[in-house]
């Protein structure tokens, strides 16, 4: 089916351009266009250009009505007919449709939103306009690394929180490899992904960023790790740093773990299996006891009193619950009568992993109580934002170059992309409807 069309010169909506012939070719549109001008000086010497012949180009253009659509651009070529002008001959450049481009650039912002907006994986918005990985990556690139490299884009950041990720496993060729991200937990924003988890991986950051900003951060979370502490000390002069409960907690868990597993092979000789008391209740040992109904406690206390001889995993939960009673503490001077609590327990138990626990949690003594000094601030909204890079590296089976997947990331979680918002067309729902 061929025919000529004015109104598809509309439907198109390049400026500059029309369409001379529209063509169905396998379900696609294939639309035949040039440029309306028809007078072109030399750029040299200002003579009226003749024409040259025209070189077919075609791309890919944003789909109308559902339909993949082809652009077949009849590129012209100009001549210089000026004997003594140094310029002979030269093509027309078109914002939309570079020279050797396989995509309009409007169709390539529009490949960069479904990725940045929307969330689709490289491959699946390359499928989408029919072109390969690699140009669907350049696309993305094009339209996310200028709005990355904007200094603006981090002013305006008050509290800042810090966290490692995993990157890649461990393979026969490398050992397993981390990122530092970087987020504003006011905006929640990713504000970077650092490759690497140090001090020094932390404090160039901060360094690059200046002085004057970093003056401007008064909050800074993070789990407890000395690097980052060191260096979030030395580059944030008036930052209130702050563990919060999540990090503290986990690292009780981790000493109930560890009792249990040393109990349970001290009693039996053997790892923990089905049947037996301390591996059946492994769980249960880990979840607040406001969170247990009184069945569920009286059968972990059947189980403590069948597998923990000494009451060394018992005494490892009560911690636990004593450092929670910390961070659920009313104010600052609560928080520290429950940490001196805390502390006593862990020495009259006299449990090694215990008195490690308290040793760590008395290093970090600062940062935990300041999180009732700050409004109770938290690293939660890192931990989403893992979650949510998480769910990105699945989507896109894995990521291997650090520069694609700190591209992904703070395109999709780091920057408020200006859409337009599809609105009702109703205000209300009717009440009668088939």
């Amino acid at each position: 089916m061929i025919q000529g069309s004015q109104g598809a010169t509309a439907l198109v909506g390049m400026a500059g351009f029309v369409v001379g012939v529209q063509e169905l070719v396998e379900g696609e549109w294939w639309l035949y266009v040039e440029t309306s001008a028809d007078f072109v000086g030399c750029s040299a010497c200002g003579t009226r250009a003749v024409g040259h012949g025209r070189v077919r180009s075609v791309v890919r253009d944003l789909p109308i009505s559902g339909r993949a659509t082809v652009l077949v651009f009849a590129r012209r070529r100009w001549r210089c007919p000026e004997p003594a002008c140094a310029v002979t001959t030269w093509s027309e450049q078109v914002d939309q449709i570079s020279a050797r481009v396989s995509i309009t650039k409007r169709a390539r912002q529009r490949l960069a939103a479904m990725v940045n907006v929307e969330g689709m994986s490289i491959a699946a918005a390359a499928a989408e306009f029919g072109v390969g990985w690699h140009t669907a990556n350049r696309a993305v690139a094009e339209f996310t690394d200028p709005v990355i490299k904007d200094p603006g884009r981090l002013d305006g950041v008050a509290s800042i929180g810090v966290d490692e990720k995993r990157f890649l496993n461990a393979t026969a060729d490398h050992r397993t490899t981390f990122t530092t991200q970087v987020l504003d937990l006011d905006r929640h924003r990713v504000l970077d992904v650092l490759e690497g988890r140090s001090r020094d991986v932390l404090g160039d950051w901060l360094t690059d960023r200046g002085d004057t900003w970093c003056a401007g951060i008064t909050l800074a979370t993070l789990d407890p790790a000395a690097g980052y502490r060191a260096a979030l000390v030395e580059h944030l002069p008036n930052a209130t740093l702050v563990v919060d409960h999540f990090h503290a907690v986990k690292l009780a868990n981790t000493a109930i773990d560890d009792v249990r597993r040393r109990v349970q092979h001290a009693t039996l000789g053997h790892r923990g299996r089905k049947g037996d008391p301390l591996y059946r209740a492994r769980r249960v040992l880990l979840t607040g006891f406001e969170r247990l109904t009184e069945e569920r406690i009286t059968w972990m206390l059947d189980m403590l009193a069948a597998g923990d001889p000494d009451g060394e995993v018992g005494a490892a939960v009560l911690a636990k619950e004593l450092l929670r009673e910390v961070y659920a503490a009313v104010d600052h001077a609560h928080a520290q009568r429950r940490l001196t609590a805390f502390f006593q327990h862990c020495a009259d138990a006299d449990v090694a992993e215990l008195v490690r626990l308290a040793r760590t949690i008395d290093r970090w003594r600062d940062e935990i109580l300041s999180y009732h000094r700050t409004g109770r601030a938290s690293n939660g909204r890192v931990e989403n934002a893992h979650m949510l890079a998480e769910k990105i590296r699945r989507n896109a089976h894995g990521f291997t170059n650090h520069t694609n997947y700190r591209r992904r990331l703070i395109g999709r979680l780091g920057i408020q992309w200006t859409t337009v918002p599809t609105r009702r067309i109703r205000g209300r729902q009717p009440h009668l409807i088939a």
